[in-house]
């Protein structure tokens, strides 16, 4: 058992199971229902108001992030947790549903139950460097590699991220989804080749970081 993690109940008729993830901001009971805020914020609701409704932990999104107001900001004032006053334990995804969704974005509109008719052109390109896409302020290129997503949520200072992967949507081949897949994997694997490279650091490197989207993820759980 991870001294990260400890289980504390399990189910005698199934896999469920309760625990407690370990971090240096606060331990977080599971399972826990998170809330995400994907600049850093919440919208409309103070640090203080998110303690008082007993929430555990927060998400934020590397891809924005990275984008505004950056790394070195967040860096300079000290990690996530001092940049929003939330004293309490934080995670980045790794940009991989931007790669679903910028991609992929018709597809992605039609899942949240709006615009189903409109067809987007991909505003990315993928291939075994990483992602290359624009940014949405002002149209420049940005690229992403798994590489870059760990060094930027290092930056970020959460307590757990996540590794890049590409999620995909429903509508493509058997043969897209498999390479997709192995595509994941190898990504994963430079991923935690940079988390293990000379830093100090308190934070905890997690397999799929599309984790809002389990069920195109489940079958890339490292």
């Amino acid at each position: 058992m991870s001294k990260f993690f400890e289980i504390s109940k399990k189910s005698s008729g199934s896999n469920a199971r309760l625990g407690k993830i370990k971090t240096s901001h606060g331990e977080i009971s599971t399972p826990a229902f998170i809330f995400c805020g994907t600049k850093a914020t919440v919208k409309s609701i103070l640090p203080q108001q998110l303690k008082n409704t007993k929430t555990q932990i927060i998400l934020s999104n590397t891809y924005h992030l990275m984008l505004q107001p950056g790394p070195e900001i967040i860096a300079k004032e000290g990690g996530l947790q001092s940049f929003t006053q939330w004293n309490g334990p934080m995670m980045t995804d790794s940009g991989g549903y931007q790669i679903f969704s910028l991609g992929h974005g018709s597809v992605s509109e039609e899942i949240k139950g709006r615009n189903k008719n409109i067809k987007r052109k991909s505003l990315i390109k993928i291939n075994e460097d990483g992602a290359t896409f624009r940014n949405y302020l002002n149209g420049d290129k940005v690229f992403l590699s798994p590489e870059k997503s760990i060094d930027l949520q290092r930056y970020f200072g959460a307590d757990l991220i996540f590794v890049l992967d590409e999620c995909t949507p429903f509508n493509v081949s058997k043969k897209y989804t498999e390479r997709s897949m192995y595509l994941s994997h190898r990504w994963a694997q430079r991923c935690l080749k940079t988390f293990q490279s000379p830093l100090e650091h308190y934070q905890n490197n997690y397999g799929s970081s599309g984790i809002q989207y389990l069920w195109n993820n489940s079958r890339r759980c490292l």
